[in-house]
């Protein structure tokens, strides 16, 4: 089972059924755009934002990456989602996106401070997405399909934005996308933070002018010692811009895996997922294995789709994420190189290179599993980090 995260669809389109509407099943996944007179501005107190009604979100710490930091990696153990508000609207050139979400003190840096982190905020976008192409890996993204990412992070003389363009953890590569803009602002008296992205609809090859459109979020918490790839992140949820038709192909493809036929039997799933993951993987009340001798599951309800959990089971190798920690844990058993140091352990290398050169998943694919056995493990992974009762609900 590969990491948190990322929404895989599968290789052949599903036709949208005839009995409901194209994109239906994904109601709790998308966030409503607004359409509003422009020009829109990044201001986080802009009184147009009072009108807009906000999509609660829950996010879950990125387990994937652990640094050398203890402090931070402390933050990875909190079992409780962080909350996270999101509005958008459009002038129908451009895409206003505000984030709110709370956090208790205000923390800025400046660019050449080492041991003080700034609060931020992320929005990502695949590079390219539609009917047939499968959504790119959630933790940004992979070798395959890339992703735009817009940040905001809070800096000692003001909001510090970037974008920037990835393929997998420390791939990311600047953007050239000067006409994005972002504003933060810190409210002290509730203990929030709000940041407004500003964007044309499309930014170079990345065109958002669709029906539905893909966006993960990130924030980091300064005072956690929170940066680069360890953040609180949530799962692709999906823009629904007005005045746009749904493509049905796309819509159907995303639907795969939340049709009430998809559902499996829970305590079945506990039982498969336990006997079947849990000697590699923590999830669940199962701690058995060693941490980062797999990815981590605890959350992977917050950060995936069904649909990547089903591909991830029944095809480990269709999207390869890189083992961010394997140089963490050393093999002491074999000889020490020609600087005295010893090679990494290759248990927590999480793929190898075949023949042919094509990275391979240490994953053994389970393709001959019974579809109901397969319904039930993805049914209880979904549930794993699941938030309370009512998020994700529009006030």
């Amino acid at each position: 089972m590969r990491a948190v995260l990322a929404a895989v669809v599968l290789a052949v389109a599903l036709p949208a059924p005839s009995t409901r509407a194209a994109g239906e099943l994904l109601a709790s996944e998308i966030v409503e755009v607004r359409q509003v007179p422009g020009p829109l501005a990044p201001d986080p107190g802009a009184p147009l934002w009072a009108g807009v009604p906000a999509r609660e979100i829950p996010l879950a710490p990125q387990r994937t990456l652990r640094l050398h930091d203890r402090a931070a990696n402390a933050a990875l153990a909190e079992p409780a989602p962080r909350a996270l508000s999101v509005r958008a609207v459009t002038d129908g050139r451009l895409l206003a996106v505000l984030l709110e979400w709370p956090d208790a003190t205000e923390d800025r840096a400046r660019l050449d401070e080492l041991e003080r982190y700034g609060d931020a905020a992320a929005l990502q976008f695949p590079l390219r997405f539609g009917p047939g192409r499968r959504l790119p890996y959630v933790g940004m993204g992979d070798g395959e399909e890339r992703v735009l990412l817009h940040l905001a992070r809070a800096g000692a003389e003001g909001t510090q934005v970037r974008s920037a363009v990835a393929a997998g953890f420390g791939s990311s590569t600047r953007a050239d996308a000067p006409a994005v803009q972002a504003a933060m602002r810190h409210d002290r008296a509730h203990g929030t933070w709000r940041a407004v992205f500003v964007r044309p609809l499309a930014v170079g090859a990345n065109d958002l002018a669709r029906g539905l459109v893909p966006v993960a979020f990130a924030v980091w918490d300064g005072a956690r010692h929170e940066r680069g790839g360890n953040k609180a992140l949530s799962a692709w949820k999906l823009l629904r811009l007005p005045g746009r038709e749904v493509d049905p192909a796309f819509a159907a493809e995303l639907e795969a895996g939340r049709r009430p036929e998809d559902r499996g039997d829970l305590a079945r799933g506990k039982q498969l997922v336990d006997g079947m993951c849990a000697a590699c993987h923590h999830v669940g009340d199962r701690r058995l294995a060693r941490a980062g001798l797999a990815p981590d599951l605890t959350a992977i309800g917050l950060q995936a789709t069904p649909a990547y959990l089903r591909e991830s089971i029944v095809k480990p190798s269709a999207v390869i994420v890189p083992s961010p920690n394997a140089a963490q844990h050393q093999d002491r058993a074999r000889p020490r190189d020609a600087n005295g140091a010893f090679p990494r352990a290759e248990a927590f290398v999480w793929a190898r290179t075949d023949a042919g050169g094509k990275q391979v998943s240490r994953m053994p694919p389970y393709a001959a599993l019974p579809p109901a056995d397969l319904n039930a493990m993805v049914t209880y992974l979904m549930t794993q980090g699941a938030p309370p009762a009512g998020a994700g609900r529009t006030p």
